[in-house]
């Protein structure tokens, strides 16, 4: 979760990640989460460099209907750097390297054969943004990668994403918010170019929303050292999550989230076919900024309705299917930022 420091304005990244994680539709995050706040944001030439890496330990669990373990840990490392930026223009690169580890004699019930060892999301991308001369500012992200049991085995098992964007001010910290995205691994309509366009409003402090169609993003601070936050992004991404500022330096959080991941498994019979991952969690945390550069996360929490299934779409929920019984993880992270 987003740090920050007591009786401080909310941080814009509660209002632009989710907004970018549902008009983009990324298969992953790039650059790292605090960074996605500055694509939309209204200054530019102010980017810092960071890194971070965090581990999520899975214990062993059942697989249902079938007389096996699961165990899981997956890794995910985050490294952004600006390259080149001043008041009114900006460059920068990112790369992420995300490996899901898994431990089990599951097989795809459907196709026959085991599930995959490792499941890899690697991504490399650059961001560009100018202020142009009317106060506009426009841009372009572009990021290509892999996600698969075998990256970059071929060009079937390679992502693209390329998104334009454009924000205009709407006076105060309002704006309007227009972008098209082109991501061949969304959740749904996946290779084909979609248009977006958001309201970003923001009458003060305490409160920041984004308001869409069909699509809500709400964060409210009812008291000083407490946020809420609430979104929904078509078609199956929910979060709710709450954290308290116990501390300058410390702060706790829960959530709730739905989320999901997809995959380009290299021996599928079927090239339109996808590996898909559900998952609901609850989780609490803590977060610790030990000084000026680095951020220590510890969190746990309960997953559950967890799901590999393999096809084109969420129909297609019955192939190649394995369900995951419910059970705690428990995740680290750290974050450096230069």
């Amino acid at each position: 979760m987003p740090s920050g420091t007591r009786r401080a304005p909310m941080e814009r990244r509660y209002l632009i990640v989710p907004l970018t994680i549902l008009l983009l539709s990324l298969p992953v995050s790039l650059p790292a989460q605090g960074e996605i706040a500055e694509w939309f944001g209204p200054d530019l030439g102010k980017s810092k460099a960071a890194f971070s890496y965090r581990a999520t330990v899975v214990p062993s669990q059942d697989v249902e209907r079938q007389n096996t373990g699961w165990r899981a840990t997956d890794h995910d490392a985050l490294l952004y750097a600006p390259i080149r930026q001043d008041e009114n223009s900006e460059w920068s690169a990112a790369a992420r390297l995300k490996a899901y580890d898994v431990k089990t004699d599951a097989v795809l019930p459907s196709t026959g054969g085991g599930f995959p060892g490792t499941l890899w999301d690697m991504e490399f991308g650059s961001l560009y943004r100018r202020r142009l001369e009317n106060g506009w500012i426009g841009g372009i992200a572009t990021g290509v990668g892999s996600a698969s049991d075998k990256p970059f085995q071929s060009f079937d098992e390679t992502t693209l994403d390329v998104t334009a964007f454009t924000r205009i001010p709407d006076g105060g910290r309002n704006a309007w918010l227009v972008l098209v995205n082109f991501n061949n691994n969304r959740e749904f309509l996946r290779n084909i170019p979609l248009p977006g366009v958001g309201y970003w409003y923001e009458p003060g402090d305490r409160f920041r929303a984004i308001i869409g169609v069909p699509f809500l993003y709400m964060a409210v601070r009812p008291i000083s050292d407490v946020t809420l936050d609430l979104a929904y992004f078509p078609i199956r991404r929910i979060h709710a999550g709450a954290s308290y500022l116990v501390l300058t330096s410390v702060k706790l959080y829960g959530a709730f989230d739905w989320r999901t991941e997809r995959y380009f498994r290299a021996d599928r019979t079927d090239r339109d076919r996808r590996l898909f991952y559900y998952e609901k969690r609850l989780a609490a945390g803590c977060q610790w900024r030990t000084g000026e550069h680095l951020t220590l996360d510890l969190s746990g929490g309960y997953a559950f309705d967890r799901m590999f299934f393999e096809g084109e779409d969420y129909g297609d929920r019955d192939f190649n299917r394995i369900d995951i019984a419910s059970g705690p993880f428990i995740s680290i992270q750290a974050a450096f930022r230069f």
